[in-house]
């Protein structure tokens, strides 16, 4: 290679150190939301018995690699990213290729037995992003609803259906097809909301505290408890026949589920399913029934849920978010909190900063700048008040004011 081509590489080398270490963070957060990424990156090869065609093609496929490695590093966070670093590696590095659209060798150089080159790849995020949501990291990743339920049930051998809001005394045991459903759900990261405190303080007309529980009433109700959906339904186990020439029965159990947002009061998942068991004992044909078809529900619910999350994920904006006169560490972390957890359509709130009493935070949420001083000028904090003195279309400051 010439003085000119080594030079030119390596002041592009330079160049793409200084685009991925500083540039990079900044443009991810504008672009993650595009349907394809354009990356450059640097790849290389070593070349057995100088076969220099092959360790091009090597050089080639580690810059793709890295190409996708990077647009993964745009999606997810740093935490995540170590987190599943085995899965990522199994099912994605692995398969570099589906993801690029298109690549062109910028710059290239050997050097003794190492063969190096410049790559700019076409990375469609589209399709990463529908990988990472199929293995259950991007949703984890970007923050998973809070879930209520609402599910009457009635196993075999109780006289009527069995549910919480009733205000009688009811045992979280006995519900079989929720437990089944939360356990799924927990599992893939779903938030579920502890019933037992809101049953202590459950705000229902007696007229509404019933197995069939309506839509808005359910809504109502997760919205009293910081819920984001509710699952609301019923399920029914029933002896069915005995099995001939064997001492078996046969069961069979229904359910039946819609899931709700609170917000909007849009149903966005449901299942209908019917199973089947044999069993000796009816109490516990009934619960195997119940289980068969909670986790054939819970599949269905899933799958739905985290299809319809992720298109309010992708429509999310990021507001920046100055919190001033922080004069007590336990303050910012009540505000912060309160930010998180309590606040309508936030997704996730990130910490970019904080000294001489500033902080300075990303806020993800669906909605603007706008959106979230209303949301935070309507709670109330035991220790300190805030006061929002700059509201533009992507940015807050405020103060916290102690309370004499």
């Amino acid at each position: 290679m010439t003085r000119f081509k080594v030079k030119r590489f390596v002041h592009l080398a330079g160049i793409l150190f200084l685009f991925a270490t500083v540039v990079m963070p900044g443009m991810g957060e504008a672009q993650d939301a595009q349907s394809t990424r354009s990356i450059e990156v640097i790849g290389s090869g070593t070349i057995f018995e100088d076969d220099v065609a092959m360790g091009r093609d090597v050089a080639i496929n580690d810059a793709l690699r890295t190409a996708v490695e990077q647009a993964v590093g745009i999606i997810l966070s740093s935490e995540s990213v170590v987190e599943n670093f085995q899965l990522l590696s199994d099912r994605v590095y692995t398969q570099s290729q589906g993801f690029i659209r298109d690549y062109k060798v910028l710059a290239e150089s050997r050097s003794g037995n190492s063969y190096r080159v410049v790559v700019r790849a076409t990375v469609s995020v589209s399709v990463l992003r529908e990988d990472l949501q199929d293995l259950g990291i991007l949703m984890a990743q970007k923050g998973m609803p809070r879930v209520m339920f609402f599910l009457a049930e009635q196993n075999i051998g109780q006289p009527q259906p069995q549910f919480w809001w009733g205000g009688g005394p009811f045992s979280a045991d006995l519900a079989v097809a929720e437990n089944t459903i939360a356990e799924e759900m927990k599992s893939r990261g779903f938030i579920l909301i502890d019933r037992s405190a809101a049953a202590q303080n459950i705000q229902l007309e007696p007229a509404l505290r019933e197995a069939d529980l309506t839509d808005q009433a359910a809504v109502t109700l997760g919205s009293q408890n910081n819920a984001e959906i509710v699952i609301v339904g019923k399920a029914l186990a029933r002896y069915t026949k005995n099995v001939m020439g064997t001492g078996m029965k046969s069961y069979q159990a229904n359910i039946s589920l819609r899931a709700i947002r609170t917000d909007t009061g849009e149903i966005i998942a449901s299942s209908i399913r019917t199973g089947a068991t044999v069993h000796t004992d009816d109490v516990s044909g009934g619960t195997a029934a119940l289980q068969r078809v909670g986790s054939q529900a819970a599949n269905d619910l899933i799958s739905q849920i985290v299809a319809k999350w992720q298109q309010e994920v992708s429509r999310s904006n990021i507001v920046k978010v100055t919190v001033e006169g922080i004069k007590a560490y336990s303050d910012f972390v009540a505000f912060r909190k309160v930010l998180s957890n309590r606040i309508r359509g936030v997704k996730n709130v990130y910490l970019r900063g904080i000294d001489a009493g500033e902080a300075r935070m990303d806020v993800e949420i669906k909605g603007n700048a706008q959106t979230l001083a209303d949301e935070l000028l309507l709670k109330s904090f035991n220790s300190f008040s805030i006061n929002i003195f700059s509201v533009s279309q992507n940015a807050i400051k405020l103060r916290l004011v102690p309370k004499s």
